[in-house]
This record gives C-alpha cells, sequence and structure tokens, in this order.
C-alpha cells in the first residue's frame, strides 16, 4: 500500500526551495477553494491578494511593496472579522503561513527584524491536510464516523498534494516531451 503522506514529504524533500515556496501557497489556495463558501468575501480576497503577491515575490526573488501591502491588508481585515471564528478561521492564518514560506526572510529583512524560524512546505501540507480533515468532520451528517470522515479528508487532500506535485513539476532542461 501506498502511503500518500510519506509519498508526500518524500517528493517534497526532493524540490527546491522556490519551489516548495509556491506549491506551499497553492496547498493553501486548494484549502480555501474547499472552504469558499465560508470564507466572508473581503477575507477570501484579502486571502487571494496575498497568495498572488507571494508568488511574485518569489519570482522575482525580493519583497515588494504589493507583498506588504497585501500582508497588512489581509492582517487588517482578519481583525476585523475576529470575533466569529467561522469567518476568520479557515482561511487567513493558512495562506499567512503559507506565505512564509517563500517570504518570511523578505519580510524580515525589510523589517529589520532576525532572522527566525522557517516553516517549511510539508508544514504546510500538513496544516492543509488537517484543516481539510477537520472540515469534512463538521460536516458528517448525524451517525456518521467523524474521525474516519477526518482520516479520509486528510488522505484525500495529501493525494491531491502529491497529484498537484507531480502534475507541475517542470520538465528537466526544459525539454517539452509532446
Amino acid at each position: 500500500m501506498i502511503v500518500v503522506p510519506r509519498l508526500l514529504a518524500d517528493l517534497l524533500e526532493q524540490v527546491d526551495d522556490t519551489r516548495a515556496a509556491h506549491l506551499a501557497l497553492d496547498f493553501a489556495d486548494h484549502v480555501l477553494d474547499l472552504q469558499r463558501d465560508e470564507i466572508a468575501a473581503p477575507v477570501s480576497a484579502a486571502c487571494r491578494e496575498l497568495v498572488a503577491a507571494a508568488h511574485e515575490a518569489i519570482d522575482l526573488g525580493e519583497g515588494h511593496p504589493r507583498l506588504f501591502t497585501a500582508q497588512e491588508r489581509l492582517l487588517e481585515v482578519a481583525a476585523r472579522w475576529e470575533g466569529n471564528r467561522h469567518v476568520l478561521a479557515p482561511g487567513a492564518g493558512l495562506v499567512l503561513d503559507a506565505a512564509r514560506v517563500g517570504t518570511q526572510r523578505m519580510v524580515e529583512e525589510e523589517a529589520g527584524y532576525q532572522p527566525g524560524s522557517l516553516l517549511r512546505c510539508l508544514d504546510i501540507a500538513r496544516k492543509c491536510q488537517a484543516k481539510a480533515g477537520r472540515w469534512h468532520a463538521q460536516r458528517c451528517s448525524d451517525g456518521a464516523d467523524e474521525r474516519l470522515a477526518a482520516c479520509r479528508a486528510r488522505w484525500e487532500e495529501a493525494r491531491w498534494q502529491v497529484q498537484h506535485l507531480i502534475a507541475t513539476e517542470p520538465t528537466p532542461g526544459g525539454v517539452r516531451h509532446d
């Protein structure tokens, strides 16, 4: 039997830091899609903007005003919704963490902070799996086994992550094999 979460961890060890940073954002974006009906429009828009700005910063290899503005905007919007955990919990924290995978050093440098410990793409992948599991467990019909539903959802999220990683893997040397 293939243990999908273990396979994902093995595959993520093989990708470079830039690719891992992009994957972390993709994984968080997938969970946003899963929970889209429960995320308030302003929070969702701010999450999507930070994802886009972080992708851009990672590609540029430097922090830029769009990244810092998007991060501040998400924190501002998330703070407004703080009293309602169903609005804040599904998106803001996960996206902020995913963006940190590839931009934390940029943000620390810009702010003059000492380097902190870095999140890894695998950390975000596992958080996404856990969020998907909790989300599905909360939506079980009466009498359904919530633990089993959560376990299956975590597994399916890991499977999606592996499929996404493979589907987006660049061809070695840029050679196309169509």
